[in-house]
């Protein structure tokens, strides 16, 4: 298979080419993860690298898998066989420190921003060993706070002495600009050259920028959606693979057609979709219209994609069932997220108009049978389907409601899909531009009975 990249990914490749260190500062939507693999997969061939580290959250390790898998059988094969990939969560718990790799990549590197942190502190000194070296983001500022960028770039090239961890980087650039000091690349220099503190010893403001940004602009590659004139209006859909918690629960509802332990019975087909889907989004509705949390990852990895959103932007989050936005909403409060929703309990139809206008409303959480049609949200890019409708004029209409006048940016669309769930075969249908009917409701029960050995209920 011939993989033809876009004129940003090529440049993008070039200089990962050009620099064993280096950041791809790619917003999301762009492809980093492509120009990234074929980095990777030069050093492999030509024999200079044998172990490749992949450090990433839940949310972005799909992609990795995914886009592995469209190179041709022996490359993939290949980029299995030497990549390890891991998430930020564990690969502090469960890397050994002395472990040595050739090269490691951070994607979504600002989640080592805070540079005390456990993950951070290992990632830097396990960095101080490798080669190769790569960081992936298109957040790697937060609201401003500049501060942010040290640990990143000290990732890229970077010491340890006495236990602590330096950066090259800003050790050779701060020489350069004051020649009459010995400086090490710490952070506290760093702090002292280009932040002003506050009583709390925080930065409340900067200096030096135009000197800090000439560091970033050697080490990096910036890459905007808007752009990449190359880019099709409408991005090919990033679906993101979540891990089923419940998968005992799961296979005795799909076989068995119950759940003894909830006094569930759901021998109709449609109530049994219906659960099975609630099953895949964590919750299923008791019989008497009460509600019983499941463990579920999706909602972990909502957070994740929010938390790596750039800021400054909206963001769209399609829904399906009323739990799934009170468990969307209840994330964004605890996020500290101002946002709306516009579902069939929400009195004012027209509170659209509020996150299109308000700049401090960031996220509208939809309702595919309210806000799919006759609605403009314009105001994002950006769309995340928290769970798949069975319907495809439904998912057209949702797309099309950033997707229309007025929009100057290439729009994005990204699919929480639960693995080993009916969520795949949904997503299967709609792409093929099909609702999800009973009867691939029934072919999917029969494949799955088949499967798992339940034998036809």
């Amino acid at each position: 298979m011939t993989i033809n990249l876009y004129n940003h990914q090529k440049i993008a490749l070039s200089y990962t080419r050009l620099h064993d260190n280096f950041a791809l500062f790619m917003e999301q939507g762009t492809g980093k993860t492509l120009s990234a693999l074929f980095r990777l997969r030069d050093l492999i061939k030509s024999k200079e690298v044998n172990s490749i580290l992949v450090v990433g959250p839940k949310s972005a390790l799909g992609a990795w898998e995914r886009d592995m898998e469209l190179f041709g059988d022996e490359d993939t094969r290949l980029l299995q066989k030497h990549i390890t990939l891991i998430n930020y969560d564990k690969v502090w718990r469960g890397t050994r420190y002395n472990n040595i790799y050739d090269c490691i990549i951070l994607d979504e590197a600002h989640f080592i921003k805070n540079r005390t942190s456990k993950r951070s502190d290992f990632l830097l000194k396990l960095a101080s060993r490798a080669k190769y070296k790569y960081i992936l983001t298109g957040t790697p500022v937060s609201n401003g706070h500049l501060e942010d960028i040290w640990s990143q770039f000290c990732f890229l090239d970077c010491y340890v002495e006495r236990g602590h961890t330096y950066s090259n980087i800003f050790r050779r650039k701060m020489d350069e600009y004051e020649p009459s000091v010995k400086h090490k690349g710490s952070y506290r220099e760093f702090l002292k050259r280009y932040a002003i503190l506050n009583k709390y010893f925080k930065p409340s403001s900067y200096i030096h920028v135009n000197e800090l940004q000439d560091i970033m602009d050697e080490y990096s590659f910036r890459v905007k959606k808007d752009e990449c004139l190359d880019l099709p209006d409408k991005l090919p859909d990033e679906i993101i693979k979540v891990d089923l918690k419940v998968k005992d629960k799961y296979k005795r509802l799909a076989t068995k057609s119950a759940l003894l332990e909830y006094d569930i019975l759901a021998e109709n087909p449609l109530a049994r979709q219906i659960k099975l889907r609630q099953l895949a989004s964590g919750f299923i509705v008791m019989e008497d219209g009460s509600i019983e949390e499941v463990p579920c990852e999706k909602i972990s990895i909502l957070q994740e994609i929010i938390e790596s959103f750039p800021s400054e932007k909206k963001l769209v989050i399609f829904a399906h069932f009323i739990q799934s936005i009170a468990n969307i909403s209840k994330l964004l409060t605890k996020l500290k997220v101002k946002y709306v929703v516009l579902n069939g309990e929400q009195k004012d139809k027209k509170i659209w108009r509020k996150f299109q206008e308000d700049e401090s409303i960031k996220i509208i959480v939809c309702q595919y049978e309210t806000a799919s049609a006759g609605i403009d949200l314009f105001a994002s890019d950006t769309i995340i389907y928290y769970e798949p409708t069975i319907r495809t004029i439904s998912l057209e209409q949702s797309r099309d409601r950033i997707h229309r006048t007025g929009q100057t940016q290439k729009c994005s669309y990204i699919h929480l899909l639960t693995k080993g769930t009916i969520e795949v075969d949904i997503y299967r249908a709609l792409s093929q531009y099909a609702d999800f009917t009973e009867e691939l409701f029934n072919e999917y029960i029969e494949s799955y009975q088949r499967k798992y050995g339940g034998g036809k209920k």
